[in-house]
């Protein structure tokens, strides 16, 4: 349930978005753009730090270091090579051209990257799947309501429908937690959560136009905490 109202809310707020899009200049889209990329950037870095920095006897130490590291270098090694960025922009422009749409590519992958990697759209969803607590899931509903609505009035009608990849990603998200919660442990969601976050820092750096990273090319990185502790668990 917490999946179709994160959803609803992206599309209702790219609605919203589509009504403003013409009038902004776009000089200011571009502040917009670079903001919302300062903003996404230093938020998770924080949300990153949470979980990276530990109180141990009163000292500072990290943990998983090695093992993020290796998600994003073993991770972004198989996005490069299946290409999953290209992948996406020619979905979307087959479906552009299929039902007459406006470009619509860059505003999907940029919205699917945001509204799905991070967090709070994993940790929400397994809470959702575990105990019905929707308590993240809304909390993120109305931080991707205000993301979709600036996005769209940047990138138009291509922001909507990342809400399919919403209810596509976390919904999988939580019926996996609904049948094998049992597998799911505090390190392995910590860690994908820390490497979620690093990837949307780069979002962040994308949006600032800093510099161009393929971000859905390092999407594999995600599963590679997944597989690490899996393995793990059948030695220990």
């Amino acid at each position: 349930m917490g999946t179709l109202i994160n959803a609803g809310a992206i599309v209702v707020a790219s609605l919203i978005g589509l009504l403003f899009k013409k009038g902004i200049p776009e000089a200011l889209q571009r502040a917009i753009m670079f903001t919302m990329g300062l903003a996404l950037a230093v938020m998770a870095l924080g949300w990153f730090l949470v979980d990276f920095i530990v109180v141990d006897q009163g000292t500072l130490s990290t943990q998983y270091d090695l093992l993020v590291i290796i998600s994003l270098v073993v991770g972004t090694v198989i996005g490069e090579i299946i290409d999953i960025d290209g992948g996406l922009r020619r979905f979307s422009l087959k479906v552009e051209k299929k039902y007459h749409l406006p470009p619509l590519a860059k505003g999907f992958i940029s919205g699917t990257l945001i509204f799905c990697v991070g967090a709070m759209a994993i940790l929400g969803s397994i809470q959702d799947g575990l105990s019905g607590d929707m308590t993240t899931l809304l909390f993120k509903s109305v931080l991707d309501f205000i993301t979709a609505l600036m996005l769209t009035t940047v990138f138009g009608i291509g922001v909507m429908f990342a809400a399919l990849s919403v209810l596509i990603y976390q919904g999988l998200i939580t019926l996996g937690a609904m049948f094998a919660g049992q597998f799911l442990t505090i390190p392995m969601i910590t860690v994908i959560g820390m490497v979620g976050n690093l990837l949307l820092i780069a979002m962040g750096i994308n949006f600032m136009q800093l510099k161009t990273i393929k971000v859905a090319n390092m999407l594999p990185a995600l599963l590679i905490p997944v597989i690490y502790f899996v393995l793990l668990s059948f030695f220990t």
